[in-house]
């Protein structure tokens, strides 16, 4: 069986009452077949190759900016030469001239300005090179919009899924994927990387705050729930069901992260794009179960999974892809590659794309030579000698472009043209001369409403929804406003995410593995929010926090709020051998406690943390605010009472490391799977 048995039977989903919608009608169907008769080779293998946008300039390579994955990459002259404005001459010599059916921007890709004028002329141009190329399709321009517009600069950015997950709130899920799908489409964007089905088994993966839960079944309706909000936000846009499958089931010491020139994370107790030891049941029962609602859903895309099933690279395993995910589950869309991926399932690449594609894999992703020397067209020139050898059959090509006329039609990129036909004139004469779709550079979102008033009130809503109370000592949660900016006792607030919108954004936040401080988008820190409720409430930083007497002759107890939990990261980068709080927090917050003051710890954490005995023994309270994203608002409004505490954990907290396995939780955690204290709304 699998390594790790976590969920009750009870709440099991039966794969076979599930089945994927089919997407689109007879009548597309039949238009696509006609596209694609018109096709050549080359314009179809354009279709299945999606490269990085930031190689179609004439820029340094990603790998020359040195470690690209620290914060002093977002600053770099490498950076800005990749995102310098695309030309229509550059647009032409990639997009055109090899008729791509899609591209992407990796994490921390933007156009300078990055604003969504800027985003939206970048896109018309991609778009207007694909309609003048001999295929003349429209583009599928795509991102990781994985908690909003996370790419753009001043963009609303939710709480990431672990967050999500706790609010147990499937309308308010699929409002924040169409929230999302608004901003992403003002930007030119129309297929979005999310949402991720993961279900993760071990608290030490650096995924698991992408993962809405360590339940399947509430994985499942929470993934449907944000298919509904990005497809049908009113726009062209498609979503995509990820990582393609049992990516948060691998096992401890099989990770082998390792994104080549941009960093490896190879460790001794790495999850990251490892092995999940799954037999059939259980992989059907804890990890297929999340995607079916999806599927019936009618999620147009999925991404597969740079780890492996039972030793076999899931990019690789035909049983997966086409076996069990086209022909069982029927699922009519597209699989896409992840960035990079298949370079991991072969000695060469030609022996790799092969292995791929004939696994059922439709589109490359690619980074395409922004670091390392194989470039998409080089890799396109791999996979047409592949077809010409007979290494892939002409047919698993056509299957492939298929279905990403499929898409192009199910989200409404491509339509059938009107036939124009003179009175009295040849209705077949006409028709031939008719072309077959309307070729228009599709329309894109209002620019207006990213980072709205209107979008930013919907997260506040989301993160006070989000946040859990494990423990609130003598109800001292809600926290008195008090009257006329005067406290109603003696408040202050410290600890090393207080202040931070780059802790409270956690991964995938501008950069792909975030950014620390406050200036590299617009937001409000939890510090910011508590003291517009509070303004007296005192802010002390570093060393000084822990030694913080409370004020003499003081009416009630004062209050001391840490806030703490840890720095940004994404992927690989994330895994971690221990669940440890800053132990400079954690020191504070204990001098604190045995000073007088009324100790509430807050938590802004992408996974449960252990909490050592003796400060939870002396802390009066614990919230956990996830990763809330941009709007600190909503944590303020649990704290003081505006918005009442309704959160509940989507994952069991454990005691000590030994319970960092969901299977080990499920004898005694710390607190449960569904804890979380409520609180009324005051005033």
């Amino acid at each position: 069986g699998c390594l790790h048995r976590v969920i009750d039977p009870r709440t099991r989903i039966n794969t076979h009452i599930y089945m994927a919608s089919p997407l689109t009608s007879a009548d597309d169907e039949a238009l696509i077949e006609e596209i694609l008769a018109r096709l050549t080779l080359r314009e179809k293998l354009g279709q299945m190759m999606q490269p990085d946008w930031r190689t179609f300039r004439s820029a340094p390579k990603l790998s020359e900016a040195g470690a690209a994955v620290l914060p002093a990459w977002a600053g770099s002259a490498v950076k800005r030469a990749l995102n310098a404005p695309l030309t229509d001459e550059q647009c032409d010599r990639s997009v055109g001239r090899h008729c791509l059916g899609s591209v992407l921007g990796g994490g921390g890709a933007c156009p300078t300005p990055n604003e969504p004028l800027a985003w939206q002329a970048q896109a018309a141009a991609m778009q207007r090179a694909a309609l003048r190329a001999s295929s003349g399709l429209p583009l599928l321009v795509c991102n990781d919009s994985v908690h909003g517009q996370a790419n753009l600069r001043d963009a609303t950015l939710f709480p990431h899924h672990i967050g999500q997950g706790c609010m147990r709130d499937e309308g308010l899920v699929e409002e924040l994927g169409a929230l999302a799908a608004r901003e992403s489409a003002a930007c030119g964007i129309n297929w979005i990387f999310s949402p991720c089905a993961a279900v993760a088994l071990d608290l030490r993966w650096g995924r698991t705050y992408e993962s809405f839960s360590e339940d399947p079944a509430l994985c499942g309706r929470l993934s449907a729930a944000e298919v509904r909000g990005i497809q049908r936000c009113g726009l062209p846009m498609a979503a995509c069901a990820k990582h393609w499958v049992a990516d948060g089931g691998t096992a401890l010491g099989t990770g082998k992260f390792d994104m080549g020139g941009i960093g490896k994370a190879v460790k001794s107790f790495g999850l990251d794009q490892g092995n999940a030891d799954c037999d059939d049941a259980e992989l059907r029962a804890t990890h297929v179960a999340p995607y079916l609602p999806a599927l019936a859903e009618g999620v147009l895309t999925v991404m597969v999974s740079y780890s492996s099933l039972n030793g076999v690279k899931c990019h690789a395993s035909r049983a997966l892809v086409t076996g069990l995910l086209k022909e069982e589950l029927g699922f009519r869309g597209v699989v896409v590659s992840d960035y990079n991926a298949v370079q991991q399932c072969g000695g060469s690449y030609s022996a790799a794309v092969c292995k791929v594609v004939n696994a059922g894999v439709d589109i490359v992703m690619t980074a395409g030579g922004l670091f390392g020397d194989l470039t998409w067209r080089r890799q396109l020139e791999e996979l047409e000698a592949a077809v010409g050898r007979g290494d892939v059959p002409a047919e698993r090509v056509d299957d492939a472009v298929r279905r990403v006329l499929r898409v192009k039609v199910a989200c409404g990129l491509l339509r059938r043209a009107a036939a124009s036909t003179p009175a009295g004139g040849d209705a077949a004469a006409a028709a031939s001369r008719c072309p077959l779709f309307d070729a228009a550079v599709p329309p894109m979102g209002d620019a207006a409403c990213v980072g709205c008033e209107a979008h930013r009130a919907a997260a506040r809503r989301a993160v006070a929804k989000s946040c859990v109370l494990l423990v609130n000592e003598g109800g001292i949660l809600p926290l008195p406003a008090g009257e006329g900016g005067r406290p109603a006792a003696e408040l202050l607030v410290t600890g090393i995410a207080a202040d931070s919108l780059g802790r409270q954004c956690g991964g995938w936040s501008l950069e792909w593995q975030g950014c620390e401080g406050n200036a590299f988008t617009t937001g409000t820190t939890i510090a910011d929010a508590i003291r517009a409720v509070q303004p007296g409430a005192r802010l002390v930083s570093g060393r000084a926090a822990g030694r913080q007497a409370p004020s003499a002759g003081a009416a009630s107890r004062p209050v001391a709020v840490v806030v703490t939990g840890e720095a940004p990261y994404a992927e690989g980068f994330g895994d971690v051998e221990e669940l440890r709080l800053p132990p400079a927090d954690v020191r504070a917050a204990v001098a604190l406690a045995d000073a007088g003051w009324a100790v509430v710890l807050l938590l802004v954490t992408g996974r449960p943390l252990l909490l050592p005995p003796p400060l939870l023994s002396r802390v009066a309270a614990v919230l956990v605010a996830w990763l809330p994203g941009t709007e600190g608002d909503g944590v303020a409004d649990v704290l003081f009472g505006r918005a009442p505490a309704t959160g509940r954990l989507s994952f069991s907290w454990p005691h000590a490391m030994d319970q960092a396995a969901a299977a080990a939780r499920l004898k005694g955690p710390l607190f449960p799977f569904g804890h979380g204290l409520q609180t009324r709304a005051v005033g």
